[in-house]
Order: structure tokens, then sequence, then C-alpha cells
């Protein structure tokens, strides 16, 4: 009896010294396992030639019903057609499986495409929480303008924004000298004091041997909040038209009372101005108006038709596109994109149909001598003169 009793506590020692650790080994093994967190893969890129989100999505794997599913909770903040070749994105997955979608149109602004628990889709607008600074550089030109700008750290955007304020009192291909001098502050946005957007010049000064030519950014309070870059005495930079619809340009066919049709192989009136480019240069109004037409229109394919102040018309032909929410009454500004190069209508390769009416009459724009444009309200003088003397110390102090 009591060697029984011996035996069983015997067996009992020896299975819980056995059983009892390989079940604390195995249960410690599963807790590690369910704490560890899933492991994440992030993959990035930009969208590239064509600006299509669904086709970089297609790329990441994404089936065709999850792109649906994406852009269908993205519709109510946000529309596909809006996409950028230069926006990047952001895809989270957790363990192979779907977590988010950052899509960034800009360096501060992006959009938040969430996984719940429940396997539902959330969307949220979202604002990278960035430092406003102004921030200047000055320089002089030893080769190019663009070059001497580079040498400064400055990226192209920032100098092509330089350029064009004064585009109309400088050529920047002919004009500048060695020894010539620029000076100018923007707004910059940063976070830990790392650059993220260069925003607004605020001022800027280019200063030859004949001149100093000085432009101040300033916006007035109207209702429209008219804004432009301004001499120190109020008159605008800037001549009521551009120089060209679109930056890239080789002009194919110039204006002319009697031309060959390529396609419909006899001579007549070419009225404009056509500039060839790849399909999807960005058309640019070449002056602030209101569009009165916006569509099909025979030959000239997708078409639109803007009237300028001073009885003055521009036409836009054979694009492939028109601009984000350009229709039929749209104010537009001088140099928004209405549109986009193509070869619609009868056209036998890309380019933009560029005409200008003025009196109800076709003129030829490259002869044209375009007034300036409209000044400083004097209403807005005491303002102007206060922003103007910040700006000049400012420009002083680099």
């Amino acid at each position: 009896m009591r060697n029984n009793f011996l035996k069983t506590i015997f067996l009992l020692i020896l299975i819980t010294g056995i059983v009892l650790p390989l079940y604390l080994k195995i249960y410690l093994k599963s807790q590690t396992l369910t704490d560890q967190p899933l492991q994440e893969e992030v993959s990035s890129g930009t969208l590239g030639k064509g600006g299509f989100l669904r086709a970089s999505l297609k790329k990441e794997g994404f089936s065709q019903k999850e792109i649906f599913l994406l852009g269908e909770v993205l519709k109510p903040i946000f529309n596909f057609r809006k996409c950028h070749p230069d926006d990047r994105y952001e895809i989270t997955r957790a363990s192979g499986k779907f977590k988010s979608l950052r899509y960034w149109t800009s360096p501060l602004d992006f959009y938040l495409i969430e996984s719940e628990e429940s396997g539902g889709l959330v969307a949220f607008q979202r604002k990278v929480e960035a430092e406003e600074v102004v921030v200047g550089v000055k320089g002089e030109i030893e080769s190019s303008l663009y070059e001497s700008m580079l040498k400064k750290n400055l990226t192209p955007d920032l100098i092509m924004r330089f350029a064009d304020i004064f585009a109309w009192q400088i050529d920047f291909l002919t004009e500048p000298r060695k020894g010539d001098r620029f000076k100018f502050i923007w707004k910059r946005y940063q976070k830990d004091e790392k650059p993220l957007l260069e925003g607004r010049i605020l001022a800027a000064q280019y200063e030859n041997i004949r001149k100093t030519h000085t432009a101040i950014f300033f916006e007035d309070t109207s209702a429209s909040g008219r804004r432009d870059y301004y001499t120190t005495e109020g008159k605008s930079l800037r001549k009521i038209f551009l120089r060209s619809p679109l930056h890239y340009r080789r002009i194919s066919s110039y204006f002319s009372y009697r031309r060959f049709h390529p396609i419909l192989k006899y001579y007549r009136p070419h009225l404009g101005i056509d500039y060839a480019a790849p399909v999807g240069t960005p058309v640019s109004t070449i002056g602030d108006g209101v569009v009165v037409y916006a569509g099909w229109k025979g030959g000239y394919g997708r078409f639109v038709k803007i009237k300028h102040s001073g009885s003055y018309y521009t036409t836009y032909g054979h694009l492939s596109r028109y601009g984000r929410r350009i229709k039929k009454g749209k104010r537009v500004k001088q140099g928004q994109v209405i549109g986009y190069v193509g070869s619609s209508g009868l056209s036998t390769g890309a380019h933009l149909d560029f005409r200008v009416l003025r009196n109800g009459r076709f003129v030829n724009f490259l002869r044209l001598k375009l007034p300036p444009a409209k000044s400083l309200d004097p209403k807005y003088k005491t303002l102007f003169d206060k922003i103007k003397e910040e700006c000049l110390f400012r420009l002083a102090q680099i």
C-alpha cells in the first residue's frame, strides 16, 4: 500500500517535471508570437507619364475590385481625374494585407485611406504641420541665370518662377551678362528645419549695367483677391497677355493667309499659330478672361475659346483633354491651365492651334503690340507701400 502510494507520488513528480516545462514553453512561445506586431511593408513611387493613380495601383498588385473600392472611398474628397504625373503615393501593408494609402498632391497636402478593423475603408484629407519662414538669396551671373542660381542650391521651379516675374523686362536667354546681380526673398515651408516646399516669391531684384528691376508681390483685399507683381511705383510687370500659351514650344506653322492644308490638300488661310509639342503638354490661357466655349468644334477637335478685356478673344484647338473645371462661363486667370496638347479633329500630329481675335478679326499674335496689365488700384496704395518697405528692407538684409 505504502509502495503504491510512493510510486504514485513519484509519477506525479516526474510528469510535472516533464509536462509542465513543455507546456510553459509552448504557451510562452504562443504569447510571444501574439504580442509581436505585424510586419509592415511599405512601397512608394510617383505616378509618372500619364499621371494615372489607377495604373500605379495596378502595378502595385491591386486587383480591379480593390482599385474600384479605393476610388469609391476617395471620391467624396478627391477626383482621380485630378492626378498629376509628379504626385507620389505610399502604400503600407501589414503581413501582406492592405493597411493604408497616402496620396500626396503636394509636399504639404495628402489624402489618407486606412483599413478599419471591421474590414472597411475610410478616407481623410490631411495637411503636414509645417513652419512658414521667409528666406532669401543673392548672387552674381557667371554664365547663365539658370546655372548661376543652381550653384546657390535653388530648385529649377524656383528659378523659373523668378525668370517669369521679369519675363517682359528681360530676355534671360540673351541679355544676362557676367556680373549682373540678382536677389529675392520667398516663403519656405519646413519641418524640423528640413525644407518641404518653396512657396511664393515675395520680392525680387535683378540688376544689370543699365537698370535695377524690382518686383513686389501684392494681393489686394477685394472679393476677387487680385494678385500680381508690381514695380515700386505700383505698375504691373506683366503685359495683358503671356508671350506664349505653353512653355515647351516649337512653332510648326505660322499665321498665314495662304497655307497648304496637309489633310484637306488645298490652300487656305491659317489665321493662327501652330505650336508643336508632345501630347499632354499643359496649355495655359495667355490672359485673364471668361470661357465662352469648351467642347468639340469640327476640325479643331477639342476646343476652348476665351473672352478677354479690350475686345480680345483667344482660341485653343486640337486639345487632348480640358483643364480642371474648364467649362463655359468659367473665369480663368492668366497662366491657368485650360487644356492639354493633343491631336483631335483634323490634325496630322500633336500640336496646339492657337489664335487671337481683336474686334472680331484674326490678328497675328507674334506681331501684336501688347498693352500692359492693369496697375495697382490707388485705394490700396497705403497698404502696398507698407508691404513694399518691408520687402525692400528684407532684400537689403540678404
